[in-house]
């Protein structure tokens, strides 16, 4: 898709249509995209234990191909420190990923923005996790909030947040965003050249009903 809405669209299109998707909140913006991508979601499901795997299963991860993919780092809620930092973070990039989703705390926030690569986080802590955190299962179906993200789903991420669009309904949905947006730019449009709400409104009603199922 050429054009990629705004993620507040694409939650807004989810709830008309009985859906979820949105990961905004619990995960807020570390490091906030420029503009809205979009990109495959890479599932990574960790667990806090004294005793486990360790972390073999996700620095394998990444340090394959991510191209276009976007990171899904859960499980670590509960962990004590940050799980996800600037060292990841230049890995991912490094194997082009477009993003970073942790359900957890992140640090090196200063650092990370400098990499580039956007990361969106529940929460900040300066500690790490100090060797609690192991990587148990890769491309699996993982749950952020309320929210199942299956691999393959669609990420898309923008300076508001993120969400998930469900692999069988991307395009449909994705689509009916776009047009729930033009909607919202027509009415700042209208809005600019002085109309006033009351009529200049029309234009995003007129796209609501449009894509109402």
């Amino acid at each position: 898709m050429a054009d990629v809405p705004p993620v507040s669209a694409i939650a807004d299109v989810a709830a008309l249509w009985g859906l979820d998707g949105w990961l905004t909140p619990p995960l807020e913006p570390v490091v906030a995209a420029s503009a809205p991508t979009t990109g495959r979601a890479r599932t990574v499901r960790l667990e806090v234990a004294e005793q486990g795997p360790g972390m073999t299963k996700a620095f394998e991860l990444l340090s394959g191909d991510l191209s276009g993919q976007v990171v899904v780092w859960t499980g670590v809620a509960a962990a004590p420190g940050a799980t996800w930092g600037e060292i990841l973070s230049v890995a991912a990039a490094g194997r082009g990923a477009v993003g970073v989703l942790v359900d957890g705390a992140v640090r090196d926030v200063d650092d990370m923005a400098g990499v580039g690569l956007p990361v969106y986080a529940a929460r900040r802590a300066v500690v790490g996790p100090n060797g609690t955190v192991h990587a148990v299962e890769i491309d699996v179906p993982v749950t952020v909030g309320d929210v199942e993200i299956r691999p393959g789903d669609t990420i898309v991420i923008d300076a508001g947040g993120c969400a998930r669009v469900a692999g069988d309904i991307a395009d449909e949905l994705l689509s009916a965003a776009v047009a729930y947006a033009d909607g919202e730019g027509a009415l700042f449009a209208a809005l600019s050249a002085g109309e006033p709400l009351t009529t200049a409104y029309l234009h995003k009603k007129r796209a609501v009903a449009a894509i109402r199922r």
